[in-house]
């Protein structure tokens, strides 16, 4: 079965952007102000996970130690 997946409006215009970089050096750029913009959401997210409980010293010291790796079969 063929999946037809359609772009929502902040991929639109993105895309259309991205039409007007063809350097080299401007979509590293572009990737790193795309990283840093996604890291400040997830520590912002961090902060309110601490802020309301759900994340706790203890918490991240279990996922230190968690094995979450896909197992693969051969």
């Amino acid at each position: 079965m063929e999946h037809i997946h359609k772009i929502n409006a902040a991929q639109y215009e993105v895309l259309n952007l991205l039409s007007c970089i063809d350097r080299e050096e401007d979509i590293a750029d572009l990737k790193n102000v795309l990283v840093q913009f996604l890291n400040s959401r997830l520590q912002k997210e961090l902060d309110r996970m601490i802020e309301r409980g759900e994340l706790t010293d203890e918490k991240m010291s279990e996922w230190k130690n968690e094995h979450m790796r896909t197992p693969y079969k051969r």
